[in-house]
């Protein structure tokens, strides 16, 4: 299985940390918040890796990371020269997938727990209870019922749920023509990976992995940046290397 880092955005969210630098390459504790998406993948198994960049300084990105080969893994780089939101950017990953599942996930995640793969099937995400952990505006809340996602709100003032969807997906190679659909129905507008998962939702297929809470830190803005360097910093000290 492969997997795709959406890295593009322009962070407004931390602005003016990201003018003009991109996002991911701000640091979380002692390392870019990149390569920490990168080692979650690496430590669950994906080792051929797709990044998905755009034009807020993508040279940087290959200077450091190469050709990930110093983080356990095999990076190949694609560029976004107009904006298509999250979901759409997928469409540049098409023919490098090919046939089979695959994993996306958002390149301002810190998963603090490790992620598995394994035997799991498409379309798939990872939730986890909020529980007070952080803003419930910032996530898109679920419900879930035998196994399956029965509902998602992006990103509602309205606290209906406890579990939210983190930024990490698995999805089977069909949701290339899904997002061409949604595209040309509204007229090119951007499209987001909550819009690929309400269509798969409402079609009762999308599985979940529950991740354990506190496992999952959205790191797009000031307040979270500063709360993952704090866990990092500390498990740095409680366990040195």
């Amino acid at each position: 299985m492969k997997g795709i880092i959406i890295a593009g955005g322009k962070g407004t969210r931390l602005y003016p940390l990201t003018n003009p630098l991109n996002k991911h390459l701000l640091p979380i504790y002692d390392r870019p918040m990149i390569m920490h998406v990168i080692s979650a993948l690496v430590g669950g198994g994906i080792t051929d890796i797709l990044l998905s960049l755009n034009e807020k300084h993508p040279g940087l990105f290959l200077e450091m990371l190469k050709d990930g080969s110093d983080l356990g893994a095999h990076l190949m780089y694609v560029y976004e020269r107009e904006t298509m939101g999250p979901g759409g950017t997928l469409l540049l990953a098409e023919r490098w997938i090919g046939k089979e599942d695959f994993v996306a996930i958002l390149g301002d995640s810190l998963y603090l727990t490790p992620l598995s793969f394994t035997g799991k099937k498409a379309p798939h995400l990872f939730a986890m209870p909020l529980n007070g952990h952080d803003d419930h505006e910032k996530y898109g809340q679920i419900k879930i019922k035998d196994g399956r996602v029965t509902k998602l709100v992006d990103k509602s003032m309205e606290r209906f749920s406890e579990i939210i969807q983190t930024a990490c997906f698995i999805f089977p190679p069909e949701v290339f023509g899904l997002i061409r659909r949604l595209m040309k129905e509204r007229n090119n507008q951007e499209i987001t990976i909550g819009d690929i998962s309400h269509y798969f939702i409402k079609e009762g297929r999308m599985r979940y992995t529950m991740l354990p809470e506190g496992s999952y830190i959205d790191c797009g803005t000031k307040d979270a940046l500063l709360k993952a360097n704090k866990i990092m910093a500390e498990r740095a000290a409680a366990f040195p290397r």
